[in-house]
């Protein structure tokens, strides 16, 4: 790389250290979020080829679905210093499209003790779908499905919009959010902490929301549920 093109990225590509929080936030819901407990089939997987990895060796990730059955692999940016999350034993990861899985400008890196991966090709993962498509599909489709709602929300909606989305998401059928601070909500769909706050104390000031510590009680759903799809 030459001198120009680094000090062009410097000046243009350079992340804060809140940014970079705000990006590993949000790449690791995307990067390993798949568990082998997650699977209604997964003896296919158990019979996998295993490799081992000596400590802190870079991953080979391209056209590869991996299963760590042993010791911690870590997910670091590309080109940003800093690490987006630690996987651990039965979690899945790699960079197969054909199910979906991406790695988005991230390298694996293995942990300090070594690793142990079990590996899959694109041609077991045929395999794989021809064996089970229906459990398969469910799990990509749900995936797929609430990647596009992400999206259009991160495109195109404002911030309270989608605070709005988030909190209901996080309630579910109860009315109470326990154990998170304005930060941690931030983080969740990509938003600062001061806009998070900003947006909360709007929505409390509206009777939305009560707010305590750690603790958020939804006042109105059917006024926060169509402030979600503005």
């Amino acid at each position: 790389m030459s001198k120009s093109l680094q000090s062009y990225l410097h000046r243009k590509h350079g992340l804060s250290e809140k940014r970079k929080a705000l990006a590993a936030a949000a790449l690791a819901q995307k990067i390993g979020y798949l568990r082998i407990d997650d699977l209604d089939d997964a003896t296919m997987l158990e019979d996998l080829p295993v490799q081992s990895f000596s400590p802190h060796r870079i991953i080979r990730c391209k056209d590869q679905l991996l299963l760590i059955k042993a010791g911690v692999v870590e997910i670091w940016h590309t080109h940003h210093d800093y690490m987006v999350k630690e996987l651990k034993a039965g979690v899945l990861f790699g960079d197969l499209n054909l199910l979906g899985q991406t790695m988005l400008g991230t390298k694996a890196i293995v942990g300090s003790q070594g690793a142990r991966l079990a590996v899959m090709n694109a041609y077991t993962a045929k395999e794989w779908i021809r064996a089970d498509p229906i459990s398969i599909l469910e799990k990509l489709g749900r995936r797929l499905a609430k990647v596009e709602v992400q999206h259009y929300r991160s495109s195109f909606q404002m911030s309270d919009s989608r605070v709005a989305a988030l909190l209901l998401e996080l309630a579910g059928e109860r009315s109470t959010i326990h154990g998170f601070t304005h930060d941690e909500l931030g983080e969740k769909i990509g938003v600062y902490r001061e806009t998070m706050t900003n947006v909360l104390d709007a929505m409390k000031f509206d009777k939305l929301i009560k707010v305590g510590r750690r603790r958020l009680t939804i006042l109105d759903k059917k006024a926060l549920r169509e402030l979600s799809e503005l």
